[in-house]
């Protein structure tokens, strides 16, 4: 997923960023130019400026956020605007299936919660955004006892 923001130091540009969660890297756009990533430690992307110079943005990692932050000069960017922890609670509640799940339960459940932090990233009303989440957990849930069910249907018979 893409997500737009800007950098103090280039008001007239528009930066982006695309993060992967199954992967971990990330690759960053300045006016949809996609940035070249140095090879020194810590990869920084390099920022060009209009002096011919690069500024080097470090991407850091941003527990619990799967976006990352950005370094620049020592300041941190925020990339994306941190989810209240209320937003947290909610939105992780099918990590639980977890607990009752094993393995099955928590790929599902990781995957009902990353959707649901990406719907409180969204544009919209909050009370839309609070639907789509709650229509995410009550369909994990149901996916899992359907998956399950399937497997212990598929497994009784042998």
């Amino acid at each position: 997923m893409r997500y737009h923001f800007r950098i103090p130091d280039f008001p007239d540009s528009n930066f982006e960023i695309e993060s992967s969660i199954w992967t971990g890297k990330s690759k960053v756009y300045m006016d949809d130019v996609l940035l070249e990533q140095a090879n020194e430690k810590g990869k920084p992307f390099l920022i060009p400026t209009s002096e011919g110079e690069y500024i080097r943005a470090f991407p850091k990692s941003s527990y619990p956020d799967l976006v990352p932050v950005l370094e620049i000069k020592g300041k941190q960017i925020q990339i994306v605007e941190k989810l209240k922890w209320y937003q947290y609670a909610i939105g992780g509640i099918p990590i639980l299936l977890l607990f009752i799940g094993g393995a099955i339960g928590g790929g599902i459940g990781a995957v009902g919660a990353i959707t649901n932090f990406r719907i409180f990233r969204q544009e919209g009303s909050a009370v839309s955004k609070y639907l789509k989440v709650v229509g995410i957990i009550i369909g994990t849930y149901l996916l899992y006892f359907i998956v399950t069910a399937f497997f212990s249907v598929l497994f009784s018979k042998n």
